[in-house]
């Protein structure tokens, strides 16, 4: 007979998995067609770039951005 338990209750008995993963949280980033062009939520500025946002990310740990929509005049 096979026990499932939590990795909290097998914690506490002593027991441990070596080669159990913890679960990824999944992430989507939404991207639009044509240039790259996004604007933080949090402080406005605005992003040509995915590495510029990125590193905007690491930065200040803003999670909110938007896509802008480019202007055909």
């Amino acid at each position: 007979m096979t026990a499932r338990i939590s990795a909290k209750e097998a914690k506490a008995l002593g027991l441990s998995a070596p080669d159990a993963k913890p679960a990824k949280k999944r992430t989507t980033r939404k991207t639009g067609s044509g240039p790259y062009h996004t604007r933080c939520k949090t402080c406005g500025e605005e992003f040509t770039t995915a590495a510029s946002e990125d590193r905007h990310v690491h930065e200040t740990h803003h999670a909110r951005y938007e896509l802008v929509p480019e202007r055909n005049p």
